[in-house]
């Protein structure tokens, strides 16, 4: 197994890694970042794909120490605080931190913000909201639920349980963020315990309700990036609980849409720092 692992390490390294590093020095928009390569949970590695639409070339590298920018997920707490790149639209713990150094261009909500030693009067949101600029083709809806577990709710029979109703796709979080997106996109309504499957149904307008194990999920650590996310919307975490029990017409009657105006403009602030940010990194390697 770890053969395998150090192999596909390798490989890694020889066909994407220096490939894509030459490619970025050729083309002078080089930008080192660092993703949640080994898990693959889809809303770790929206990076690429986004800093490939703003005209960038990215470059993984394995210490986020290293990267050019921290733009997704959870992770603001294994972040060192001597970090000096740029911070774009992501959040962490609910714990107090202090990057002196780092440009904070966007934090995922106002407790995050909270959280900072060194206020700004940055952008609230998640990076996640700006996937419709990056991922615009419009999808036939298939399904009318998408059901989204976290990945530690993977084999949780409370949520598969639903596969069982007609027209009700299970939506598994360890693919591409591209296989994940457009699945979101082919539902008319989504219950997720993911936080970005809720943050891509609310970037595309699609009605969704936050659906919650507390068996799995650890109460109330877990309810704070939910928290953090929602107060950029102006709107309160209010998660389902599920029980095991629960129909497809139960889950859809309670999904909502969130403020569209509010998303939009969120979205528009998102992908003119994205822009900036782009322009930096090339006309510094000028």
């Amino acid at each position: 197994m770890k053969m395998n692992i150090q192999v596909k390490e390798i490989l890694y390294l020889l066909f994407i890694r220096v490939p894509f590093y030459i490619l970025g020095k050729y083309r002078k928009n080089h930008v080192k970042v660092h993703w949640g390569r080994g898990l693959h949970n889809f809303g770790d590695c929206l990076q690429p794909s986004t800093l490939k639409h703003y005209g960038l070339t990215p470059y993984y590298v394995t210490s986020m120490e290293k990267a050019d920018v921290i733009m997704a997920g959870s992770i603001l707490q294994w972040l060192s605080p001597s970090y000096e790149g740029y911070i774009i639209g992501t959040g962490g713990d609910d714990r107090k931190y202090n990057f002196p150094s780092a440009k904070v261009l966007a934090l995922r909500g106002s407790k995050t913000l909270h959280n900072f030693s060194k206020k700004s009067s940055c952008i609230l949101g998640d990076t996640g909201l700006i996937m419709p600029y990056v991922f615009p083709n419009v999808e036939e809806k298939k399904y009318d639920l998408g059901v989204i577990p976290h990945f530690v709710d993977e084999y949780n029979e409370k949520f598969l349980r639903l596969a069982s109703f007609p027209k009700v796709k299970i939506i598994n979080v360890l693919q591409s963020p591209e296989k994940v997106i457009k699945q979101i996109k082919q539902c008319k309504y989504i219950a997720s315990s993911s936080l970005h499957g809720l943050i891509i149904a609310d970037a595309y307008h699609i009605p969704n309700i936050r659906i919650v194990d507390y068996d799995t999920f650890a109460y109330p650590a877990c309810n704070y990036k939910f928290e953090d996310y929602y107060s950029a919307l102006g709107l309160e975490d209010n998660p389902f609980v599920m029980r095991g029990n629960e129909r497809k017409d139960q889950l859809i009657a309670l999904a909502t849409v969130k403020p569209v105006e509010k998303i939009e403009k969120i979205q528009k602030a998102l992908d003119e720092v994205m822009r900036q940010f782009a322009h930096i990194i090339k006309q510094r390697q000028r």
